[in-house]
């Protein structure tokens, strides 16, 4: 069936491919070839996503124009960073006494159109809210440069956004449109904090609008435009706060618990982090524990006799369906498990998820190769 879409999470992986041949027999004289894929993880710890059905999903992009700002754009990246722009050009900075309204994406946007300024914390609520309503998984997470000297322990509120052109997370700062990039492409939060730790993010560059020009950052200018406000990253579990609202969000956050985290200590406000010892930090050794991948496909293909059995599994929020295509073909759509006679030369298959929002995931890519004599 197709909503038998939830991983299998005892399989393993070979080598970070997300592809798990099984042996062919010699007879069959097929062999599967080792391809290129993005590497899958599993969610094992955020697994509330909105819910597509809500109707405030589709009255946020009704009352707010939110089509018209991505009308005749079809790159992903490129909706992702006109969506973050508007979202700037929507609300006024206000850090020291902001509007007083619930933390909700409309009460903030109404607010905001009528004068009300807000912090990064209300930016990122907006934000959260606005991606995910087009089908782009985002969440929220907190942020410092975490130095004991009081004016260097500053918080900042940030998004995070599965970007599935590019099978990878990066970060959306709606408060400064900005976002970071190395050699070109748009870093994740810890990705970022490993560049900053290495060398002082020293080839990180500050990417400003949907142009992705790069930032010239002034003396004295806000500390949170600058890479080593990321030297300390916590993630929210609760990733569905926009469709659970009047509900109210937990406080749980989510760090990775590596030699970094051993041996040194966060300070915020002059502090040391509020979560440390207690129940609501929960720590993992694994990074693709808090980078797992959305929409991402890993297959196991098993040979028999002239014939392939392709099993598909993937952790698709708002999934819809699974999609293939061989060659020149086009895409149509498959079930997770596919079954294919093969022919006597290289087989290739794509494979892809597609979700509610028509939003399409990283292809994924099986390769069969004849080996016998004709």
């Amino acid at each position: 069936m197709k909503t038998l879409w939830m991983v299998l999470a005892w399989a393993p992986l070979v080598m970070g491919l997300a592809l798990r041949p099984t042996p062919a027999k010699a007879a069959d004289e097929f062999e599967v070839r080792e391809v290129e894929n993005p590497a899958f993880h599993n969610s094992e710890m955020f697994r509330a996503f909105e819910v597509y059905y809500s109707p405030r999903v589709t009255a946020l992009r009704e009352r707010y124009g939110l089509e018209e700002v991505v009308a005749g754009e079809t790159d992903e990246l490129k909706r992702i960073l006109l969506l973050r722009h508007w979202i700037k050009s929507q609300i006024r900075i206000e850090d020291r006494h902001p509007t007083q309204t619930r933390g909700d994406a409309f009460a903030i946007l109404d607010a905001a159109q009528k004068g009300g300024g807000f912090h990064c914390a209300h930016f990122s609520i907006v934000q959260h809210a606005v991606l995910n309503s087009f089908g782009y998984v985002t969440r929220r997470l907190g942020c410092g440069p975490g130095l004991e000297e009081k004016e260097e322990s500053g918080h900042h509120g940030v998004n995070e956004v599965w970007v599935n052109d590019l099978a990878k997370w990066m970060i959306v700062d709606a408060k400064y449109d900005i976002h970071f990039e190395k050699d070109g492409v748009p870093l994740s939060a810890l990705e970022i904090r490993d560049e900053v730790w290495k060398d002082g993010a020293t080839s990180v560059v500050v990417s400003v609008g949907p142009e992705r020009q790069p930032a010239r950052l002034e003396p004295g200018g806000p500390w949170e435009r600058r890479a080593d406000t990321y030297r300390w990253c916590s993630w929210e579990t609760d990733s569905n706060r926009f469709t659970a609202f009047p509900a109210s969000s937990t406080s749980t956050i989510v760090m990775l618990e590596d030699d970094i985290f051993r041996n040194n200590t966060w300070f915020r406000d002059g502090r040391p982090m509020w979560a440390y010892d207690t129940p609501y930090l929960i720590t993992t050794r694994s990074r693709g524990w808090i980078e797992w991948t959305p929409n991402v496909i890993a297959s196991t293909v098993t040979i028999d006799d002239g014939h392939a059995d392709i099993f598909l599994e993937s952790v698709p929020p708002h999934f819809k369906t699974f999609q293939m295509k061989s060659g020149d073909a086009e895409w149509v759509d498959c079930e997770e498990r596919v079954k294919r006679t093969l022919e006597r030369r290289l087989n290739r298959f794509r494979f892809r998820t597609l979700n509610l929002f028509g939003v399409v995931g990283p292809e994924h890519g099986v390769e069969i190769e004849w080996h016998g004599v004709d």
